[in-house]
């Protein structure tokens, strides 16, 4: 601002130049206000002398006869579509999606590896934005600090997908080597939780234990949302690509759709505020999204339903791909994609009578519960991302993807949704999840003794129900 004798002036940045013309104009009267001037450039808060040109710094002040023309360009550089920005986010978009494709028609384990990799890539974006502002603090101040951090991710890492080998390992006979192994997980995860947690404790220092702490927590709080919400992602993939593939495709569908009715109607309805933390959210590309992805996700459902490298569950852990594998029958057997994917449902009553649908797979109906899902739970998930960025000062992530930004940048709202389709799945779905082929290979590891035990109660059980004749059984024993 000005000294004593220029009260009636004042000296804005651009941004807050229009502002206040806006409100100027608005006020009715602006002859009697005093004109604004905007100061461009920056100025150098240290120095107090003027140059040359009685400018102080390196400060241009402009006086009010050209400030409007300033504002008014300055508004119609933000009203100009930017199509360089667009045609490099398409590119970019168009490279991932070719090569996510051909990661999934790898298969399952190829899928599993490149969800590994996004977790560590995100994990080391959100620890490097409170890393970055703070790195000389934490160069002197916390010893082992990135080693302690990353351990903590292995650790992490270790003990949700080692819960998951385990399971699979014991409940399909091609992995049955790896049950010795899986056995002791267990045991082993908690042998290096305490190292970690002792060598975490052990480096911090009187001096600056609170700002240790602080690191900690913001380290513990990074592995609850890249790891933590995606505990049962690797359950999904194995369980049908499907499972994993779709709820994605609805992701990105609702992030596309949300700009698109954000560029077309974005303000010109509901003038308030989506989400204060981020700017260009607005409630038309909300509200425009959700309608949008439910109608892809009805539409689509069918299409990926019909696809058995997204309806058939993995019977092996192997990195020989898809499509190299050869056909076997065990793999025929357990692929049996259930009424979910390929019964049809002559007629649904909608709201009554109001709405009927015919012909109707069950997978299409689901569908539409993901898809909301997806367009008003998910969005949270960026929303939040929005907010560490904001907290921290940085536009993105990373710059690891072109136009982009980085990984976490794209897949933000991707993490609770793969939780959400787990839960949904186990409770609405299928309920009891278990088949043939599962329960014979865990009674592999029984004793013969057990297994013998096991064998009889079958056999009584069939007999109860009627499903075998105490005949034929007898004469078929004698036999053997």
């Amino acid at each position: 601002a000005g000294g004593p004798g220029e009260s009636s002036t004042r000296t804005l940045r651009l941004g807050e130049l229009c502002g206040t013309m806006s409100r100027t104009r608005l006020g009715g009267d602006s002859a009697t206000q005093s004109p604004p001037r905007v100061a461009l450039g920056k100025r150098k808060a240290s120095s107090g002398k003027k140059d040359g040109d009685g400018d102080e710094g390196d400060t241009k002040v402009v006086d009010s006869s050209s400030s409007l023309e300033l504002c008014d360009e300055e508004s119609k550089k933000k009203k100009k579509f930017n199509w360089e920005s667009v045609r490099v986010r398409a590119r970019a978009a168009t490279l991932m999606f070719v090569a996510f494709m051909g990661i999934v028609s790898a298969g399952h384990m190829y899928v599993w590896i490149l969800v590994m990799l996004l977790q560590g890539l995100a994990f080391r974006e959100v620890v490097n934005v409170r890393y970055r502002e703070y790195k000389m603090q934490m160069d002197v101040q916390m010893p082992l600090f990135r080693t302690t951090q990353w351990l903590w991710y292995g650790l992490a890492m270790m003990f949700v997908y080692g819960d998951f080998v385990k399971a699979f390992a014991e409940t399909h006979s091609s992995a049955a080597w790896l049950v010795p192994y899986a056995r002791n997980h267990s045991v082993a995860t908690f042998v290096l939780y305490c190292v970690i947690f002792m060598i975490s404790v052990g480096t911090l220092k009187k001096d600056s234990v609170k700002y240790q702490v602080g690191q900690l927590s913001w380290t513990i709080v990074t592995l609850c949302i890249v790891v933590g919400q995606m505990k049962f992602v690797a359950n999904n993939i194995f369980d049908g690509l499907y499972w994993f593939v779709f709820p994605v495709w609805l992701v990105i569908n609702n992030d596309c759709w949300a700009w698109f009715w954000g560029i077309l109607l974005g303000r010109k309805l509901v003038k308030a505020p989506f989400f204060v933390l981020s700017p260009k959210k607005t409630w038309e590309g909300f509200v425009g999204a959700a309608v949008s992805t439910v109608a892809v996700a009805y539409y689509s459902a069918p299409y990926f339903a019909a696809l058995p490298l997204f309806t058939c569950p993995a019977t092996k852990l192997t990195f020989v791909p898809s499509f190299l594998q050869e056909e076997e029958e065990d793999t025929a057997a357990a692929c049996n994609p259930g009424d979910f994917f390929t019964k049809t449902l002559d007629r649904v009553a909608v709201f009554g009578d109001r709405l009927v649908l015919k012909d109707v797979y069950p997978a299409q109906l689901h569908a539409v519960v993901f898809a909301l899902f997806a367009s008003v739970v998910s969005p949270f998930g960026g929303f939040l991302a929005s907010a560490i960025k904001r907290a921290y000062h940085v536009k993105d992530f990373d710059s690891i993807i072109p136009g982009h930004g980085g990984v976490t940048d794209r897949v933000d709202c991707e993490f609770l949704i793969s939780l959400f389709i787990y839960v949904y799945k186990k409770t609405f779905i299928r309920k009891f999840d278990l088949e043939w082929h599962k329960v014979f290979a865990l009674s592999q590891l029984l004793s013969t003794e057990h297994r013998l035990a096991l064998y009889h109660s079958l056999e009584a059980s069939l007999l109860r129900d009627g499903v075998l004749i105490q005949g034929a059984n007898t004469a078929a024993s004698s036999s053997r």
